[in-house]
């Protein structure tokens, strides 16, 4: 009962704190969260100004250019076309001159033949805009591609007196001039110098004017491939050129107090990662601590039963004698002989305790000599013969003769006293144990036959382990302290050996040790480890 409480106890405890941890992860989660959030919100503050400030740039160049291409290329070509002087030659950024009669719709070139898709769209184009033209305007520019390419017109409406539309006379432009006028607009400055340390335009954003089909009129170089890029378009009355900015990545810095944010996803992702691991690893640290208590639990419950059992026997044996309760000498010898069997019981099982506590801290030493292995075998029998016969069972040997091995004896002997003392308990009543021992190839091997149920495969290797058993020897409640094959196993290897357990020829199990003949091997481990 109070076992039971113990782990009840124990239960509760491990339930809350995997909840603390669980809990702690989600915050941590929500956290992690959150600030993702506000870092998101964060970048996309400053991306919002900084394609802004683009936006600002490309409205600024904008003015300045229209500003520039009135100046250097709109004055001066209406000039000539206006007042034209005797044998004077047209500027260069003129292709051609044009008068369109709104009243009869002829268009009159001169200067140049342009194609007649061209002065097919001039023509019709002319004489819709010209009816919205604004009388305050000096001139407006019109853009269009009716060929795939831009052509730019530039053009004045001349007025009959009752204020409607007369004619529309201007120039075609040619576009190899364009980037002259546009790119005196470039040399303002267009961002803030405070901002900048008043470097050139061109080291902090690049600048490209497009025309009607998209093609490049203008462009800076080096051209930019930032997120951070804006358009903007000239007036109507300038053609609706687009303008598209594109900031340097590298200037953020000093449009931005502290920088462009950089995203914290990945620093997030790898705290919660590892929060995630922590808790992860603290809840198996958790079960497993759980299950040692258990397993010490049961162990203690387990060893205690054992020592009562043969303590009770011999106590009441001995108070038998003691008294003189006996009738006869064959019940007298009977009384000895189970004093013997249960003093050598508490014997085996406090010898594998201490053995499974030493190997437990590290602190197995073999005491290795030259053995006559055939003698240690007919030893542990003729001592091990009385335990099996309480069962009823049979103990027979297979062993070769002139057997010598370097083996620790006690190690020994107390493998092979855990190995029948398996056989015993896990077989049935009645049963035949056999006994076996051969060389093979500088190897000593010994094995012991059971005619029990056997052992499972996937469970061949769960055996050897401390405090392990098969679910059907807990069903079954088979007494034992679950330590006897690990000490098996550890002493196997103390002596640089392997065991194993696989089916018996005749069925049930068989339980192989596999010890080299000389201790060279043992003795190189052991230094190694010390």
């Amino acid at each position: 009962m109070k076992h039971h409480l113990q782990r009840e106890s124990q239960g509760a405890r491990a339930r809350f704190v995997v909840f603390v941890l669980l809990v702690t992860l989600v915050l941590a989660g929500i956290l992690a969260y959150e600030a993702q959030k506000a870092a998101r919100s964060h970048r996309a503050a400053a991306t919002s100004a900084l394609r802004d400030h683009a936006a600002f740039v490309a409205w600024q160049f904008a003015d300045h250019a229209q500003s520039k291409f009135d100046h250097k290329i709109v004055t001066p070509g209406l000039l000539h076309v206006l007042s034209p002087a005797e044998g004077k030659t047209p500027p260069g950024f003129i292709r051609y001159t044009f008068r369109l009669d709104l009243n009869r719709g002829e268009l009159a070139v001169r200067g140049g033949e342009p194609p007649a898709t061209v002065m097919d769209w001039a023509r019709d184009t002319l004489a819709v805009l010209s009816r919205s033209f604004d009388p305050e305007w000096d001139h407006a520019v019109v853009a269009g591609a009716p060929e795939g390419a831009t052509h730019l017109l530039v053009y004045v409406v001349e007025f009959e007196r009752a204020g409607t539309p007369a004619a529309a006379r201007g120039f075609g432009v040619e576009l190899r001039e364009v980037p002259e006028a546009f790119g005196y607009a470039f040399e303002y400055p267009l961002l803030p110098p405070s901002l900048t340390g008043g470097g050139d335009n061109s080291d902090y954003l690049s600048v490209r004017v497009l025309g009607a089909a998209d093609d490049v009129l203008y462009q800076t170089e080096p051209q930019y491939r930032s997120e951070f890029t804006s358009r903007e378009y000239l007036s109507d009355q300038h053609g609706h050129l687009a303008v598209e900015v594109a900031l340097r990545a590298e200037i953020v810095d000093a449009l931005i107090i502290g920088g462009l944010p950089r995203s914290r996803l990945p620093v997030l992702a790898g705290l919660l990662l590892l929060a995630a691991g922590l808790v992860a690893a603290a809840i198996y640290l958790l079960r497993r601590e759980v299950e040692l208590a258990r397993m010490r639990a049961e162990f203690v419950s387990n060893v205690s039963h054992e020592l009562r059992t043969p303590l009770a026997q011999i106590r009441m044996f001995a108070e038998t004698l003691l008294l003189g309760r006996v009738r006869s000498d064959s019940e007298r010898d009977r009384g000895l002989r189970i004093i013997d069997q249960e003093a050598r019981r508490l014997s085996h099982l406090v010898g594998n305790i201490l053995l499974f506590s030493r190997a437990e801290r590290n602190g197995m030493r073999l005491n290795v000599e030259t053995t006559e292995l055939p003698l240690q075998v007919a030893e542990v029998l003729d001592a091990f013969r009385p335990l099996a016969a309480a069962r009823e069972v049979e103990v027979i040997a297979d062993v070769a003769a002139d057997i010598v091995a370097e083996v620790d004896r006690s190690a020994f002997r107390q493998i092979l006293l855990n190995l029948l003392d398996n056989a015993v308990k896990y077989g049935p009543e009645g049963q035949e144990v056999s006994v076996g021992l051969q060389r093979t190839d500088g190897l000593v091997r010994l094995w012991v036959d059971d005619q029990g149920p056997g052992v499972p495969r996937e469970d061949r290797d769960k055996v050897f382990r401390a405090f392990s058993r098969l679910d059907r020897e807990r069903e079954n409640a088979v007494a034992g302290t679950g330590i006897g094959l690990s000490v098996v196993r550890a002493l196997t290897l103390q002596h640089g050996g392997r065991v194993w357990v696989e089916a018996a020829p005749g069925g049930g199990a068989r339980f192989v040790v596999e010890l080299p003949e000389t201790a060279s091997a043992v003795m190189n481990g052991q230094r190694d480890g010390e």
